[in-house]
């Protein structure tokens, strides 16, 4: 596992999914994890962030190397020898290499900035980068200034053993994980088509729920089954959703607001088979051709949140047309559960739609 770590802003996750990319395209079966997207649940417990990813994380190994993983990818903050212990004392098989990425300030500045993702935040960033060279629980430090994602990469390859991953041992029987149970609380699970909405809008409901007063936990499937080459990668996310769950669940989180696959019934079907005991609301977030065509336009210009591996940031018109054509196609699969229709809406215009639709969710179904 190469853990790539250090300041908000430095290029963690870039720079991790290149890794990650590069990895996949040589016939490596590796896979990619964001340390943020198996940590979401508000409140946290007491023991904080770090016991709940660890424990996640550890949850998840079994189903990636049950798909043949060799290697895997992590990016996240870290600070302390014992914030890492936390991770490799659940995962004794594993041999860790952990990366600290370092980036002058004034660089680290308007690399936080140009995500335009909460400015207000870039001087806290530069104070935790100040922090964190006092550190010691890196393996390496690397210095990414003036460089670009794809050299940044390949020097944190050169400099982590001499070549990451290096010489891999010999495939060893496939572990097998125990059963989880996740019990009855309630899941809110958003389909939809690509550019439908359906990260934005669970979260911000998400959001609201916590805000209210009930324990939950929000869940991505695709950033939590990220691995190539692979076969079935929809069996892999229903096992990493059934266990991160299970991990929320521990945690005290009373209900999980999912965003889902676009989401045919029998999709949606599989992942509940692993979910059985919970009750299962779908919302279906429906827009138009037009609309989705708009809104994979303002992806690929890098509006919208910055999540690992989008397939629409930085693509040519011609790859944003063919995204946006398969994106209508999918926005004709029906199946149960309430529409929702976003054509024209903001998306606190959706939510208030989504909140009118669910009722008193997660207290009583809709």
């Amino acid at each position: 596992m190469l853990w790539l770590s250090g300041p908000s802003g430095v290029g963690k996750s870039s720079v991790g999914w290149e890794v990650f990319a590069r990895l996949s395209r040589d016939g490596v079966t590796t896979a990619f994890v964001d340390g943020d997207q198996i940590g979401m649940c508000h409140p946290l417990p007491e023991n904080g962030a770090h016991a709940l990813r660890a424990r996640n994380l550890a949850a998840m190994l079994p189903h990636f190397r049950q798909e043949g993983v060799r290697c895997l990818v992590l990016s996240g903050f870290v600070d302390t020898a014992e914030e890492v212990a936390e991770y490799t004392s659940r995962m004794p098989g594993v041999a860790f290499t952990s990366c600290r990425l370092w980036v002058g300030g004034a660089e680290l500045r308007r690399r936080f900035l140009a995500r335009g993702w909460r400015p207000d935040l870039v001087e806290d960033a530069v104070a935790e980068a100040a922090g964190l060279e006092r550190s010691t629980y890196a393996d390496l430090c690397v210095d990414t200034g003036g460089l670009g994602v794809a050299e940044a990469a390949r020097l944190v390859r050169e400099r982590a053993a001499g070549g990451w991953p290096g010489v891999l041992p010999a495939v060893t029987p496939h572990e097998v994980a125990a059963p989880v149970d996740s019990g009855t609380a309630p899941v809110l699970w958003f389909a939809g088509a690509t550019a439908s909405g359906k990260s934005t809008i669970a979260y911000e409901i998400f959001r609201e729920v916590f805000r209210s007063g009930t324990p939950a936990a929000y869940v991505d499937v695709k950033q939590i089954g990220v691995l190539r080459p692979i076969g079935d990668d929809l069996r892999l996310k229903a096992r990493n959703l059934a266990a991160v769950w299970a991990g929320y669940r521990e945690a005290g989180a009373e209900c999980l607001i999912v965003s889902g696959e676009a989401g045919s019934d029998d999709t949606i079907r599989r992942y509940a088979e692993l979910l059985p005991k919970a009750p299962l609301t779908v919302c279906r977030l429906h827009a138009g051709p037009a609309t989705l065509a708009e809104r994979v336009a303002r992806r690929g210009r890098g509006e919208g949140p910055a999540l690992p591996g989008d397939e629409m940031k930085n693509r040519d018109m011609g790859a944003l047309r063919r995204i946006a054509e398969r994106a209508a196609a999918e926005a004709q699969t029906g199946g149960e559960g309430l529409r929702i229709d976003t054509d024209g809406l903001q998306v606190h215009e959706v939510v208030a739609l989504v909140r009118d639709r669910i009722g008193d969710w997660p207290t009583a179904r809709p």
